[in-house]
């Protein structure tokens, strides 16, 4: 009888480590990778790489991830989480590297940081995730549409005149306007436009400013995009633009060329859906 107890023990211990095992997957070396923000989440399982924790984000999270546990916030993730996860790689992004480095401070977990800042960028981070995690064949296939879509435009655009855009970047409250250094000035540039809005130092991606001064920079579009709060932000801006009587003068807004962009297409920094995007803003500077 005593036996036929252990047996049953031992059955039940056996059936609940597989359980766990298969709710925190492991990679193709044993590696038990967390990707930190919704950014690097996706691009994992566009090369199909098994993650062993993601991202809490109010965002569509991919099916291969559904049972995955959350760690937190990208710049703050749960530290005791992490730990219990066993992570053997810890995914980040360059533009919260400081944040990020105080909060793995002697954990002792290797974190790689890859830099999604313009979408050449994020193209060489898709080739070095794909080298890093053996998923070459798979980023350069992502790759490839990314640079059929660029050429694609580059096409269209050939020998017409490029419409002139500002970028206002919301929060709640306030307004920055972005820069050509910003991933915002990056997709305009590529989808055809010009970024009037110069960076006054050489790696400022947002900048305030005042809208006598943008005035005189004579945009034929403004570009109205929200990090965080979509919906708060756009009441924020239609309020400014309906009571300011300097945006009221501005030719794009009596031409109706002031457009709100989708957060879920055009974040702060590059994402998969950039071909998306380029597509989207394309239209949206040349009418199409």
């Amino acid at each position: 009888m005593k036996n036929i107890r252990l047996l049953m023990l031992l059955t039940v211990i056996l059936i609940m480590t597989a359980c766990s095992a298969k709710g925190q997957p492991e990679g193709e070396k044993g590696e038990r990778i967390i990707a930190t923000t919704v950014a690097l989440m996706d691009t994992a399982a566009k090369l199909n790489i098994e993650l062993a924790g993601i991202p809490t984000t109010s965002k569509d999270i991919p099916l291969m991830y559904k049972d995955v546990p959350e760690i937190g916030a990208p710049k703050k993730p749960n530290m005791e989480r992490l730990q219990s996860l066993n992570a053997t790689d810890v995914l980040s992004v360059t533009t919260i590297k400081p944040e990020m480095d105080k909060a793995m401070k002697g954990s002792n977990i290797p974190t790689t940081f890859y830099d999604y800042n313009s979408i050449a960028a994020m193209q060489k981070s898709i080739t070095a995730m794909g080298k890093d995690f053996n998923r070459q064949q798979e980023a350069a296939k992502l790759n490839k549409i990314y640079d059929d879509k660029i050429a694609a435009i580059h096409k269209r655009i050939a020998g017409q005149k490029k419409p002139k855009v500002i970028i206002l970047l919301g929060v709640p409250g306030s307004y920055l306007i972005s820069t050509e250094k910003s991933f915002y000035g990056n997709l305009v540039e590529l989808a055809g436009g010009i970024n009037v809005v110069k960076a006054n130092q050489s790696d400022e991606e947002f900048i305030a400013s005042n809208t006598e001064s943008l005035y005189k920079l004579q945009p034929d579009i403004i570009l109205r995009a929200s990090h965080g709060f979509p919906k708060q932000v756009k009441t924020m801006f239609d309020e400014e633009f309906k009571t300011n009587d300097v945006w009221k003068n501005f030719e794009a807004t009596k031409a109706g060329r002031v457009y709100d962009l989708d957060e879920n297409l055009f974040g702060i920094t590059a994402n998969i859906n950039a071909d998306e995007a380029l597509e989207e803003l394309y239209k949206l500077l040349y009418k199409e």
